[in-house]
């Protein structure tokens, strides 16, 4: 009896000390900005312009990858793996690109919140082509 008792203190402090040793850290992602009806982003006449005003001058052809000069950036960015279609909290053109910037690249000075958002909805929307 006494073996008993004794064992079932052991096993309910062992039940007990596993229980409350487990901790859990909840990460809420972001979520993307929703895709608005109606709100078709264009890539050659929407993204290109901002690529092409904005950053052409280091990411070009013989430049800092990506290439982003007209006819050669959507396929840069698709195939060098810089965008994440509907993700762009996840898509490295996306966290360049924002304040703060993402393994230590930063280029929200050059790119203004309303590009970036620009260049948000396109991902979310598919990263299309056109």
């Amino acid at each position: 009896m006494k073996k008993r008792v004794l064992r079932l203190l052991f096993l309910s402090g062992t039940l007990l000390s596993l229980l409350t040793a487990c901790e859990y850290d909840y990460i809420v992602p972001t979520p993307p900005p929703p895709v608005i009806v109606g709100d078709t982003i264009s890539f050659s006449k929407d993204v290109q312009p901002v690529f092409t005003s904005q950053c052409v001058t280091c990411h070009k052809t013989g430049g800092k990858a990506p290439d982003l000069s007209t006819g050669r950036s959507y396929s840069a960015l698709i195939n060098g793996n810089y965008v994440v279609v509907n993700s762009p909290t996840t898509s490295t053109l996306y966290l360049v690109c924002k304040p703060g910037g993402s393994g230590g690249k930063d280029m929200s000075s050059y790119i203004s919140s309303n590009q970036l958002d620009l260049i948000s909805r396109w991902i979310n929307a598919g990263a299309k082509n056109d």
